[in-house]
């Protein structure tokens, strides 16, 4: 899983790329449970699709073993109220999960279709958000220059500053130790 702070990267040191690391982290953790969640879902209708195949195959025996009775030379009499009662139920109660089932696997689709709608509008805004960022380093380094620019000319006509502006231009002595 990617998360917020690979995206955005570390040391921005301003109040709105912190305020959007913790929105974003607090997305992140949410896009978890969801997912947590989805899994446990999953497993249930694993486990509800499992009790409906065998509640199918216990019907189809039942219904292979009436048949093949009813097939017999000495035919069994027709089948008891008490019988017809508990197949009809079993009937029903095997419709019902399978309506049950097919609505949990639609609902599953459309909770990945929001969880993936979710991590594109995330992922728009983080990059939404390195543009700006962008945008605004660039807008500082030409600010820079416009001001060294000004100095430069200023120099000209000031004494001071050109010694100055000669000093801070000087090379720096290399150290190792304060690097």
């Amino acid at each position: 899983m990617i998360r917020a702070a690979d995206v955005i990267g570390d040391g921005l040191g301003n109040d709105r790329s912190a305020e959007l690391m913790r929105s974003l982290e607090a997305f992140e953790m949410r896009l978890a449970e969801r997912e947590q969640a989805l899994d446990e879902r999953e497993f249930r209708m694993a486990d509800q699709q499992r009790e409906l195949a065998e509640s199918n195959a216990l019907l189809s025996a039942r219904e292979a073993l009436l048949i093949a009775q009813s097939k017999l030379k000495h035919p069994r009499p027709a089948l008891s109220p008490e019988e017809k009662t508990a197949i009809a139920r079993l009937k029903g109660e095997l419709d019902r999960q399978e309506i049950q089932f097919f609505e949990g696997k639609e609902a599953l689709r459309a909770r990945e279709a929001f969880l993936d709608q979710s991590e594109m509008r995330l992922f728009g805004k983080v990059q939404e958000h390195q543009e700006k960022e962008t945008e605004l380093e660039q807008r500082e380094e030409e600010l820079k220059a416009r001001e060294e620019a000004m100095r430069l000319r200023e120099s000209r006509l000031d004494p001071v500053l050109a010694a100055t502006l000669q000093a801070e231009s000087a090379p720096k002595r290399f150290d190792e130790f304060k690097e």
